[in-house]
């Protein structure tokens, strides 16, 4: 109405929309033409300049968002599954899906309703209280995306991710929309013969498509700095993802954060191969179908002597690099600063703010860089990113930043051939191949690989 309001009277009406930006607010001027205007167009040339002024305004906020996929793959770049351990838990005011729980409790709500219809989940668990969902195919884990609102002003914001292959299973604060999992059918009597547990089983290796959905107030600048965000039961990890210089959001509830978290398990290809030779060189195929931007090399043995090589200029489109293992750079000190400054500085390249790339890199510093092993950090092309976790937001941000961490285990066949070895021990001396099966939190992947590797060494007393 208004482009075709302006189209009729041109002579009439000039406007100049000045580009508003975070950091640089410029007016919006609407300038009138030197003619004289009739008073039957007065009243749509105000209607016009209000309601683009709104539209503006509205706009004027940027959205920004870093996280990570974890994958784990074979000597032959082969993804393994399996990936749906926890690392450590969350703090126990997240929340999740029924059987998904992490430092959480079920709901009660929920677990009556499900004993009413279709008997007690009798989900395996190491721990008390009620186990885990039963899983498989899993095998990428999105670990701890948050978003970020930037933005001088309050306002009302809707968010909706999609999940191409898997479930949005962890979030803070309260979702408004989502998802809902498939449940097994009602038991003729639930309480004689419950469902049995294999019938809640999701085989994410089927098609999955997941989702999530927030309708949030953003809070001010200034209501955000004045505004207590302190949780009894906050940990460390979920304290570091905070940035001072991002706005609080607040649900209709009553929960607030500083960020909307969200994570998730699924089967899908992120789009980098990652394979090792037997002379034990990486080989790192972009198969994104688009510009990997940044990447780096980490690998820790088990003595805690580091090395790596980061790749500043990425991987363009179907590029292969190679990378001999005496080619990595060891590290000069206990604290490899300049491994941390490396990464830090390839995601504010990508587009963060330099606070949200260090909330990221010491929110996941531990996992990136304590554990020994061999790992690649690349960053997804925003293609790759849209296409898995399609994002909607209302309204539209002036600039949305998105910088997901593809996080690819790679497993040497030197070290494959040392699972081997302990797959076949017995008795006492089966302790660690025990041990790693049953509780590392790629352990269920080591135990595919070396299955694979035609060495089957099952554990019997976990079947998560």
């Amino acid at each position: 109405m208004i482009v075709g309001f302006l189209r009729k009277f041109p002579s009439f009406f000039s406007s100049t929309l000045c580009k508003f930006s975070v950091n640089d607010r410029k007016c919006l001027a609407i300038t009138y033409a030197h003619h004289e205007i009739p008073s039957v167009v007065k009243k749509p040339i105000l209607f016009a300049t209000v309601l683009a002024l709104g539209i503006q305004v509205a706009s004027a906020y940027q959205l920004h968002e870093w996280g990570t996929f974890t994958t784990v793959s074979g000597s032959d770049g082969v993804l393994l599954s399996g990936l749906q351990r926890e690392e450590e838990p969350l703090p126990a005011f997240v929340h999740s899906h029924f059987g998904f729980e992490n430092g959480q409790e079920a709901s009660q709500e929920k677990l009556a309703s499900v004993m009413k219809t279709q008997g007690y989940p009798a989900f395996p668990s190491l721990t008390k209280g009620l186990g885990k969902r039963p899983v498989s195919g899993v095998t990428v884990k999105m670990e701890t995306p948050v978003i970020y609102f930037h933005s001088d002003k309050a306002f009302r914001a809707k968010v909706k991710v999609g999940f191409e292959g898997g479930t949005i299973s962890q979030w803070y604060p309260n979702r408004s929309g989502g998802e809902i999992l498939p449940e097994p059918p009602p038991a003729a009597d639930p309480q004689k013969n419950p469902v049995p547990v294999e019938q809640w089983r999701i085989d994410f290796a089927q098609p999955y498509r997941g989702g999530i959905e927030w309708d949030v107030n953003v809070l001010s600048l200034e209501e955000s700095k004045s505004t207590l965000t302190f949780k009894p039961r906050d940990s460390i990890n979920w304290l570091r993802a905070r940035v001072q210089d991002a706005n609080l959001v607040r649900t209709d509830s009553g929960e607030m954060e500083n960020y909307l978290f969200y994570r998730g398990i699924g089967h899908f290809t992120p789009g980098l191969l990652t394979t090792v030779s037997s002379d034990e060189t990486l080989h790192l195929q972009n198969q994104a179908g688009a510009d990997i931007p940044f990447y780096l090399v980490f690998e820790r043995d088990q003595g805690g002597t580091f090395t790596w090589s980061a790749g500043k200029s990425g991987l363009r489109s179907g590029e292969t690099i190679d990378l001999a293992k005496d080619k990595l750079m060891p590290a000069s000190s206990a604290f490899p600063e300049a491994v941390y400054q490396s990464i830090k500085n390839g995601l504010v390249a990508c587009g963060l703010l330099e606070s949200e790339a260090n909330a990221m890199v010491q929110t996941w510093w531990t996992s990136y860089f304590e554990s020994p092993g061999l790992r690649v950090f690349w960053v997804l092309p925003s293609s790759t990113t849209e296409k898995i976790l399609p994002l909607t937001v209302s309204p539209q941000p002036e600039k949305i930043v998105r910088v997901l961490v593809g996080r690819s285990e790679v497993l040497r066949p030197s070290v494959e051939n040392e699972w081997v070895a302990q797959s076949k021990l017995t008795g006492d001396n089966a302790y660690v191949w025990t041990y790693t099966v049953e509780q590392d939190r790629f352990g269920l992947a080591i135990q595919e690989r070396v299955k694979a590797l035609g060495n089957v060494a099952a554990i019997t007393g976990r079947h998560d």
